[in-house]
C-alpha cells in the first residue's frame, strides 16, 4: 500500500486535492477503480492536519501519514523540539513507543544510533519509508513490543516512552497504571537501562500523583502550545529524589514563555489577596495546569483577587509577564442597557473564572457577540461575583 501512495500520480491527486471534503472525493471513487480510493481520502485527511502540526513532513514529498487518530495522538514538531531541547548529545537512544516516528526525527541529530521499536507493523512500516524520505541515516526501526526490546538490548544513553492512552475498547485513559505499556511496572528496567528516562504522558494526568507513582522524577514538563496545554513531561533519573523542578512552558510562534518553581515553595507561600488595581493578569494555561498560583503571585509582587480565580491585580505593570496581561478600564454590569452605552458594538471576549454563570450563559444574557477590543472577565474577588471590561495589553 505504501507503494502505491507513493506514486506520482497518487501523490499529485493528493496535493491537488487538500482543500476538497472527503465525502465528495468517496463518491467519485468510481472514477478511479484501480486506486486504493479509501487510503488516499485517509491521506489527504492526515495531510490536511499536518500543515500546521507538522511543517516540515508536510512540505517533504512521498510522505506517508498514518490514520487521523495516531496523527492526533502524535506530537508537533514544536513539542519534539522542545523535548529534544532537554537531551545531552550522546551514542544511543531508544524511543519505544515509535508511533508516527516524530518524537525520535527531533532526537535524531543528537545522537550516534536512534532506535525506534512499535509493535504496530503498519506504523513501522510508515516511519521506516518516512525516514529514508526525510533522509535520515541514523535511524533504526525495529518492529517489537517494547518490553522485550528493553530486556534484550544493552543501555542506552536516553528512553523516551509515550505510553499509549486508549485501552482494549479504545477508550481514553489517563492513569499511568492504565497506559500501554504500564511504565510504573517497567520502571525497575528503565532505570537499569538508563541514566536518563522521558515519559509523555495526558496533559489531564495529576502531576502531584504521577511524581509520588514514578518515585524518581527529577524534573516535570508542562509543555502547552499556544496557550493550551499538550502534553507532560517526566524526566526520570534513579538517583533522583523528592522536589522535582516544574518547569511550566508555553511555546508560540513568538516567544516561549517559561515559568520554574517546586511544590515545597510553593506549600510555604501564603498569597496576598486585594481588590482589583489599574492591572490584571492572567497567567498562561501551563502555570494552572503546574499549580503554580502563590509562587507567581508572590515573586511578581500581585494581589491575588480570590483562592479559587487565579486571577492576579497590581498598580505597575510587570514586563514579560508569563501569560496576558490587561488594563482594567472599570467594573461593570451585565445589564443589557448600561452595556450598550459602554461597548456599542455589541462585541467582547469573555473569560469566566470561578464566577456563576459561564461564557455561553453571559452571552445569551447579554446578546454580546465574540470579538472586538473589550474583554470581559467575569470573576470573584471576596467581596464576590463581579464583571471588569479591560482591554489587552500583552
Amino acid at each position: 500500500m505504501i507503494q502505491a501512495l507513493s506514486t506520482p500520480e497518487i501523490q499529485q491527486f493528493i496535493n491537488d486535492h487538500l482543500l476538497s471534503d472527503p465525502a465528495t472525493l468517496m463518491l467519485k471513487a468510481n472514477k478511479y477503480p484501480n486506486w486504493p480510493m479509501k487510503e488516499i481520502v485517509t491521506q489527504i485527511q492526515s495531510k490536511q492536519k499536518a500543515k500546521k502540526k507538522l511543517p516540515t513532513w508536510f512540505s517533504t514529498s512521498r510522505i506517508i501519514f498514518p490514520p487521523l487518530l495516531s496523527m492526533e495522538q502524535c506530537s508537533s514538531e514544536l513539542t519534539a523540539a522542545y523535548k529534544a531541547g532537554l537531551a545531552e548529545k550522546g551514542k544511543r537512544m531508544v524511543d519505544l513507543t515509535g508511533g508516527f516516528g516524530v518524537d525520535i526525527s527531533a532526537f535524531a541529530n543528537l545522537f550516534s544510533e536512534c532506535h525506534y521499536v512499535e509493535r504496530n507493523e503498519g506504523l513501522s512500516a510508515i516511519a521506516q519509508h518516512n525516514f529514508e524520505s526525510l533522509g535520515f541515516q541514523n535511524l533504526h526501526v525495529h518492529t517489537d513490543d517494547s518490553i522485550r526490546f528493553l530486556k534484550e538490548n544493552r543501555a542506552f544513553d536516553l528512553i523516551y516512552i509515550d505510553p499509549a492512552r486508549r485501552g482494549d475498547r479504545d477508550q481514553k485513559v489517563v492513569s499511568l497504571n492504565d497506559c500501554e505499556p504500564n511504565v510504573i511496572d517497567l520502571l525497575p528496567d528503565l532505570l537499569v537501562k538508563s541514566k536518563r528516562v522521558i515519559i509523555k504522558t495526558s496533559p489531564l494526568l495529576d502531576i502531584k500523583g504521577a511524581i509520588r507513582e514514578l518515585q524518581h522524577v527529577a524534573a516535570v514538563h508542562v509543555v502547552a502550545v499556544g496557550n493550551e496545554v499538550k502534553e507532560l513531561l517526566f524526566e526520570l533519573n534513579a538517583s533522583a529524589e523528592g522536589d522535582p523542578i516544574i518547569h511550566c512552558v508555553n511555546l508560540t510562534k513568538g516567544k516561549t514563555e517559561q515559568f520554574d518553581f517546586q511544590f515545597s515553595e510553593e506549600e510555604e507561600l501564603l498569597s496576598t489577596f486585594g481588590a482589583m488595581r489599574k492591572y490584571l493578569y492572567e497567567p498562561n494555561a501551563s502555570i494552572l495546569k503546574g499549580g503554580g498560583f502563590k509562587v507567581i503571585g508572590e515573586r511578581l509582587k500581585l494581589r491575588k483577587l480570590h483562592p479559587n480565580s487565579h486571577l492576579y491585580t497590581a498598580d505597575v505593570l510587570v514586563d514579560d509577564f508569563p501569560g496576558r496581561s490587561f488594563e482594567v478600564l472599570d467594573e461593570i454590569s451585565l445589564n443589557k442597557k448600561s452595556l450598550r452605552k459602554i461597548i456599542p458594538t455589541m462585541k467582547a471576549n469573555i473569560t469566566v473564572r470561578n464566577y456563576p454563570m459561564s461564557v455561553a450563559q453571559i452571552r445569551k444574557k447579554t446578546g454580546l457577540k465574540e470579538g472586538g477590543e473589550d474583554y470581559l472577565f467575569a470573576t470573584s474577588d471576596q467581596m464576590g461575583a463581579k464583571v471588569f471590561q479591560t482591554r489587552k495589553v500583552t
